[in-house]
Parts: structure tokens; C-alpha cells; sequence
């Protein structure tokens, strides 16, 4: 990426994808100029390219194109950009915010992408504090024109429309597989009730798609579902205070502390069900990448362990969201019978 941002301050002008600022969009509350960052990033996303889109930061320009550099003193964090952006802007708009440095020079850029679910439009009214501020209707949009920025018309609208309904439903590219193992933790291999259920994911296409997947399982009278990392710190606790070092000097050479990973899954536990959301991690946008042709195994981590009284059906929903859905989010039901369960589970460990 930063040979692309390189490219793009010396060899391109302003245009239709690309916008010099000498200075960040301010974020600090009341600040005159902090709209600007909302119309602009309104206006990339509205363009129907799927090329990446690109505004950089502490370039000074002349007739469109860089002529001088100003360093950024102070970083501002994606974060804030982006809760600032979700608090008016809807959909949710797709994009990183990130420093470069270049001939010494402190820049940042910002790379918008993958945002085919538009109109992006102001959800609610938006309003300077400051009396000769930015001020936006809700239901209100922007679109690059040139290197210049306009608000949508109804063209722009048909435009979009169309060519949303133009983008082709990739969700039956997919297919996943289950499969139920034994832990190889300590504090879980002898517990012979207690399963891991690892989900694989397949691309069953020639092109690489990216997906955020969440994951239901139902409990019943028999079977509950919780978080394998939960489990195993809850077991390391009851060996270390049954251990007969427990009261000695000894007790932390023979349990060292439980380091809890971040394994980039949020699991939740309801009544009925238990869900686990797979994170996107630091830098990307999606919890999921699969090439083409791809298989990714285990997309959970190893964190989906059920805990069962006796073998039982498992009902399970997962539930993928991708830019390449057009018809929006995508629920695939399972369900495990109780004759495949019994395959893997020994009586005597019930």
C-alpha cells in the first residue's frame, strides 16, 4: 500500500478517486470544519467504482497536483473517524486511516473501499456549532464529480440502483462443514462430555470473498454451548485450588497464571442459545478472508466447545454478511443429529 499512496502523490492530479488536504479533518467538538470530513467520505462512497479511493493528508497542492508537504504534528485514530462517520452516515462506510511517512515528511491517508451498498446518505441533520459551519439535511448525499464534490440527484440515484441490482448474489459460493473433535488443552483432554465443534468454510468459486460470520447454537436439556478459553480457565481455577501445593510455596511453579488470548471471538450466552462472532482483526474490515478455491479451517479458533449431559440434536444457524450479498445478510440452518453425536461421545464419560 505505501507504493500505491507513493504513486499517487507523484504521478497523479486531483481527480474523480484521489484529493490532497494540507491538513486532517479536525475532530475536536465544535470545530467549524468537521463536517467537511462527513461530505467527503459521503461522496467517495457514493462512487460506483469498485477501484480503491484515496484522500492524502499534509500535501499541498498546485493545479491539482503535490507541490509541497506539511507533517501531521498529531495522529488522529481511525476510531474516532469512524464513530463520528456512524453517528451520521448511513450505511456504514468502509475505510482505514493510516500514517506514511514520505522524504521525511508525516502524512496519513485514507483508502476507501468496498462500500457497494449505497446510497450513502446523512441518517439525521447535521449542524456546526459554529454559525458559518457545514450544515446537512437528513437524507442528504454527495458524490465525487471531477475533483470536486456535489450532492446526489436523481440520476445519481438510478445509477446506484441499477447497479446494485446488477452485483451477483455470491452467497451460494460458500459451504461449510462441521466436525466434532476432542480438546488437547490439559484442563479439557480427559473431559471426555465436553466436544469441540470445529466450522470450516469453503470458496467453492474462482474469486476470493471476504465475509463476517456469526455463528447460533440452540441449548437443550442435554447439550449447552459456551467458550473454550471460559471453560479451561474455569477448570485450571478448581485444579489449582485442589492442588495439594495449594497452600505452599510451590503453588505458582506448578500453576503458572492462565493467560487468557485474544482469540478474535465474541462469544455471548443467552437462555436459549449461545452465539460466537468471529472479529475482524486489527487493520482489516472483515472477520474473514477465503481465496479462491479455498478452504479455511477451524474459522472459530477452537472456542466452540459443547458441554453434553447425553448425546442430543444440535440445531445450529450461521448467519454471513459480505458486500457481495446484494439481498443483504445470509442464514444457513444445520442441524446435527443425535446418531452422529453418539459416534463421538464414550458413555463412560457421561
Amino acid at each position: 500500500m505505501r507504493e500505491t499512496i507513493i504513486s499517487l502523490i507523484e504521478g497523479e492530479s486531483e481527480n474523480t478517486k484521489l484529493d490532497f488536504k494540507v491538513e486532517q479533518y479536525p475532530i475536536d467538538k465544535g470545530n467549524a470544519k468537521k463536517g467537511e470530513f462527513l461530505k467527503d467520505m459521503c461522496a467517495f462512497a457514493n462512487l460506483s467504482s469498485k477501484d480503491d479511493k484515496h484522500i492524502i493528508i499534509g500535501v499541498e497542492e498546485k493545479n491539482g497536483t503535490a507541490a509541497g508537504f506539511r507533517s501531521i504534528a498529531e495522529l488522529n485514530d481511525q476510531a474516532s473517524y469512524q464513530q463520528f462517520l456512524n453517528q451520521y452516515i448511513e450505511p456504514e462506510i468502509n475505510f482505514e486511516y493510516k500514517e506514511l511517512l514520505y522524504k521525511e515528511h508525516r502524512l496519513a491517508y485514507f483508502r476507501i473501499f468496498d462500500n457497494s451498498k449505497g446510497p450513502y446518505l446523512f441518517k439525521k441533520e447535521y449542524r456546526d456549532a459554529q454559525p458559518k459551519g457545514s450544515h446537512y439535511r437528513e437524507g442528504t448525499g454527495f458524490i465525487r464529480s471531477g475533483s470536486s464534490t456535489r450532492e446526489l440527484k436523481r440520476d445519481d440515484f438510478e445509477k446506484i440502483y441499477a447497479e446494485r441490482s446488477a452485483i451477483k448474489d455470491r452467497s451460494s459460493d460458500i459451504d461449510f462443514n462441521f466436525s466434532i473433535w476432542g480438546f488437547e488443552s490439559k484442563e479439557l483432554r480427559h473431559k471426555g462430555y465436553i466436544k469441540e465443534l470445529q466450522v470450516d468454510v469453503e470458496n467453492l468459486s474462482n474469486t476470493s470473498i471476504d465475509l463476517d460470520v456469526e455463528l447460533k447454537i440452540y441449548h437443550n436439556k442435554w447439550v449447552s454451548a459456551k467458550c473454550t478459553q471460559d471453560l479451561e480457565h474455569k477448570f485450571y481455577n478448581e485444579n489449582k485450588d485442589k492442588s495439594m501445593f495449594a497452600y505452599t510455596s510451590h503453588l505458582d511453579k506448578m500453576f503458572p497464571p492462565f493467560i487468557l488470548k485474544d482469540t478474535n471471538v465474541d462469544y455471548k450466552n443467552y437462555s436459549d442459545y449461545s452465539i460466537y462472532e468471529l472479529m475482524p482483526t486489527k487493520g482489516t474490515h472483515t472477520s474473514l478472508r477465503v481465496k479462491q478455491k479455498g478452504r479455511q479451517a477451524d474459522i472459530f479458533n477452537g472456542q466452540i466447545a459443547l458441554v453434553f449431559s447425553r448425546p442430543a440434536d444440535i440445531k445450529i444457524e450461521i448467519t454471513v454478511r459480505s458486500n457481495d450479498f446484494p439481498n443483504g445478510p445470509k442464514t444457513f440452518e444445520y442441524d446435527f443429529p443425535q446418531d452422529d453425536i453418539a459416534e463421538f461421545i464414550d458413555p463412560m464419560d457421561l
